[in-house]
């Protein structure tokens, strides 16, 4: 083997080992029930991940290491975490006052992913981490967000945070700080949002005044995922707060590491520094995952290193936030392929009424319904549109960050600038309605906590709410990419798309569906420009009031455009092996889901551009008081 993955072959092992032992605090039913094939397709049949093996980067890796990365993930996904899932949420975390106890189980498991070294998988190794391709770590991830997204909040907290002060903090911090990230011995939190400031950031009243070489922070935060638990010895916040004198707005912000227990220069831990859990929100899912408010300084002795260059907070938060709203698609992905799985093994077991239009007809189980196979569909075809469309940012994130061709890093770089937007707003909202769907197809018993279908639904919902509310994203798409920016990128990807339908227009099976994705893009084209004629009219208004919709066409384009590139992949598949290979039917799922999504979620592309252009604008007219 070319390298050594640290503890990664272990990890089967030692998974078996500490199931035979077993655990009376792991009792839960197991909804664990994902299929790993499509994951497969997209990375290696799709996006041919082994082009990756290129990069000096990656050249450590071997092909066989991916796979079985991808099939331990799978393996304790399914036997650790998925066990936890419905006693995590059930038990939830407990605040008596000064600490957060979270489910006993998550202990366990934490130790697993510790001894397996499942951490930090992207990280530099130089610090503990296993330096994987995005793409491939995401998979991985994927299938643990699958089994209990809850234990997930946790897991990624050390090694997320962490990447953000690899790239910023100096070597001190990283020596005193990553290995133990990385490792899980420590774990983090983001602490950003306050009391009267969310979205506006730069608002904040956090403050960090001089003490020597150190800071000295006081405020308060509010809605901090992971700000305190019992699971590691040691959380180290990173804190946003503005330095004493320093300006107003975003160019006065900058970052500070705040360690729980303060850590001393050479890495021991010293005594608490002052950061006190004023209390845990009670929330409508991820009940397992502990939502802290958190008090910094109230006996003025909470201490913080800088970090990076002061005024740069919000830049180097912001690097993290792209990653971040790229793990909110994941994490649509992983509830939706929950929600899907489920879903159908319940339909092709529930018998319940005759087929439409025969008379007296024998009961059928309902995966024979017409309308429960349009349910089906719509969670199938999302579930693998959104999969395609995250998998092939995490693949521009891992060219823009190693390929030795800078034209091609910046190319990367814009598109993941495009897709970005669309990945956190676009599946976040979905997946809510999935979650209905999915709800629907149960019936009754979609609706009892006895079935699973409810609790991803209610887990799922911040997905559009946290890192950035959808609205934010659509401005972002907006804004950023071709109001206010070049529009290089925005124009690129839309001749991307534009080419692909001029080379593919006459080809077999497909042509229809190549000309809605053409008559769509046209529509998107035309709303673009009229995006630009607002501003230059100053008639504001109509850009946020259709930037979210506008986005959803955004997102709606692209996914037909690699479901459709999926589905001639497929198509080649076929005619290489023949009708009696074994993954026949899978590729010819993937043809008819193409197909399905291009025909029943494209055109909603043509409603929604209908309403942009009749400019209403009586949602801003109407008085406040008549609302």
């Amino acid at each position: 083997m070319k390298m050594t993955w640290r503890g990664i072959y272990r990890t089967s092992n030692t998974s078996s080992l500490w199931i035979e032992r077993g655990s009376p605090k792991i009792m839960g039913q197991n909804f664990y029930k994902r299929n790993n094939r499509d994951t497969l397709f997209v990375l290696k049949e799709y996006l041919d991940v082994q082009k990756l093996l290129r990069y000096p980067r990656y050249e450590g890796f071997a092909m066989e290491d991916f796979d079985m990365i991808i099939e331990q993930a799978d393996k304790i996904a399914a036997t650790v975490l998925a066990p936890t899932f419905q006693d995590s949420d059930r038990i939830g975390c407990v605040f008596d006052g000064l600490n957060v106890y979270v489910p006993d189980c998550f202990h366990q498991c934490w130790q697993v992913f510790k001894q397996g070294g499942w951490f930090a998988l992207t990280q530099s190794p130089r610090y503990g981490g296993q330096g994987l391709p995005f793409v491939v770590a995401e998979a991985a991830t994927e299938c643990f967000m699958s089994a209990n997204f809850a234990f997930a909040c946790y897991s990624g907290m050390g090694p997320g945070n962490g990447a953000l002060l690899e790239r910023f903090g100096s070597e001190q911090l990283k020596d005193m700080f990553l290995p133990k990230l990385y490792d899980g011995t420590w774990c983090a939190c983001m602490c950003l949002t306050e009391p009267d400031v969310g979205s506006d950031a730069h608002l904040v009243s956090t403050r960090a005044v001089p003490d020597g070489s150190l800071y000295k922070i006081r405020g308060k935060k509010l809605f901090i995922t992971s700000g305190e638990h019992d699971l590691t010895e040691n959380i180290i916040h990173f804190v946003i707060a503005r330095r004493q004198g320093d300006p107003p707005g975003s160019k006065g912000v900058s970052l500070f590491v705040v360690p729980k227990i303060w850590v001393n220069p050479d890495g021991s831990l010293g005594q608490p520094n002052d950061v006190v859990c004023l209390g845990i929100e009670h929330k409508m899912g991820l009940n397992g995952s502990a939502t802290c408010a958190m008090s910094y300084g109230d006996n003025d002795n909470c201490r913080a290193y800088l970090v990076g260059e002061p005024g740069q907070g919000l830049a180097y938060m912001f690097d993290m936030v792209i990653t971040a709203r790229l793990a909110v698609g994941l994490e649509a992905v992983a509830f939706g392929t929950n929600i899907y799985a489920n879903a159908l093994e319940y339909a092709k077991q529930r018998v319940q009424g005759t087929r439409f239009g025969v008379k007296d007809g024998p009961r059928v189980r309902i995966v024979e319904h017409p309308d429960v196979r349009r349910m089906l569909m719509n969670l199938k075809a999302l579930t693998e549109g959104m999969r395609a469309l995250v998998y092939k940012a995490y693949f521009y994130q891992d060219v823009a960050n190693a390929s030795p061709d800078e034209e091609a890093q910046l190319e990367a770089q814009k598109r993941l600038r495009i897709l970005t937007p669309m990945i956190k707003a676009y599946c976040s909202d979905r997946i809510f309605e999935m979650g209905r769907e999915g709800i629907q197809i149960l019936g009754g018993y979609g609706f009892t906590k006895e079935y699973p279908i409810e609790q991803y639904t209610r887990d799922s919902k911040i997905l559009s709410i946290w890192d950035g509310a959808n609205y934010i994203q659509s401005v972002d798409l907006v804004g950023r990419n071709f109001l206010f920016g070049s529009g290089d990128g925005f124009r690129d990807w839309m001749n991307e798309i534009k080419d692909f339908c001029l080379l593919n227009r006459q080809r077999e099976d497909f042509s229809a569906d190549i000309s809605l994705l053409h008559e769509a893009l046209e529509m998107v084209s035309q709303i673009s420009v009229k995006y630009v004629r607002y501003i230059e009219e100053q008639r504001y208004d109509l850009v946020p009031l259709t930037s979210v919709r506008f986005l959803d066409c955004c997102a709606e384009l692209t996914i037909s455009h690699l479901l459709i590139e999926q589905a001639f992949r497929a198509q080649d598949r076929l005619r290489e092996h023949g009708n009696s290979h074994p993954d026949t039917l899978f590729y010819r799922g993937k043809i008819e889901t193409a197909h399905y999504y291009v025909r029943n979620f494209l055109p909603l592309v043509f409603g929604r551009v209908r309403m942009m252009m009749l400019e209403d604008l009586s949602a801003v007219s109407i008085a406040e008081e008549s609302l």
